[in-house]
């Protein structure tokens, strides 16, 4: 899945690099500032259009960086958590009690 992921972000780098590089007159930006003065820029288009792109990118990411550190986060408290109960399990079992796996209960067929 990784694999999919990683082809569809370069086709999608290579696809909004030509579009960029096939548009490279130069375009009016319109700023405002605090008090709303009218600023007017003069930029590439390939400027305008990457710089989007970046920005998407930036913000997708950063909405993404939450869940994956909840996630992160939540693994580690239940790791925690197994490895308590296992010493709890060590602690509690008899000390020579044998390991019983499913193979070792014997069958009730005749």
């Amino acid at each position: 899945m990784h694999t999919l992921k990683y082809i569809f972000f370069i086709l999608l780098i290579t696809a909004v690099a030509l579009f960029a590089a096939k548009n490279m007159h130069t375009v009016q930006v319109h700023l405002f500032d605090w008090n709303f003065a009218d600023y007017t820029l003069q930029v590439p288009t390939m400027v305008v259009v990457v710089g989007s792109f970046g920005f998407g990118f930036l913000v997708a990411w950063f909405f993404e960086l939450f869940p994956r550190l909840k996630l992160k986060a939540t693994m580690r408290r239940q790791d925690r958590k197994i490895e308590s109960l296992e010493e709890e399990l060590q602690r509690l079992s008899p000390p020579h009690a044998p390991a019983i796996s499913k193979t070792a209960i014997p069958s009730t067929e005749e």
